[in-house]
């Protein structure tokens, strides 16, 4: 997650100085999963459809990559969501969130290096 990201994620009242609130939703406008004018919407199915142009000496590795990238960012969806709820559920708290939020990022991270790796 990029420090421009991650400053969505975490904003702050007033302009700087006042109380911070984690949207971990954010994450999800990044990775695609809530619009289809996001640019990664359904980005896994547009790489499944461009297989007949990758190097068929890298066909493999490719179709793996893809699948790896769909598990990671399906996964970062789910923890996001599941960090927005940290605070409602029994023994919740800011920490939990905090928590889920640190295995988005690396998700997040994971997702971005497998997505450099496809595009080549």
């Amino acid at each position: 997650m990029s420090d421009t990201e991650r400053k969505q994620v975490v904003r702050t009242e007033g302009g700087g100085g006042g109380v911070c609130e984690k949207t971990p939703l954010r994450v999800q406008d990044y990775m695609g999963y809530k619009s289809t004018e996001d640019p990664l919407y359904r980005v896994d199915k547009l790489m499944v459809r461009a297989y007949p142009l990758v190097d068929p000496d890298q066909a493999e590795n490719y179709l793996e990559a893809v699948e790896q990238y769909r598990e990671k960012a399906d996964n970062t969806a789910m923890m996001a969501y599941t960090s927005s709820w940290g605070e409602a559920n029994p023994n919740g708290g800011k920490e939990v969130i905090d928590a889920y939020l640190e295995k988005t990022k690396i998700d997040v991270e994971e997702s971005a290096k497998l997505l450099r790796t496809i595009m080549g």
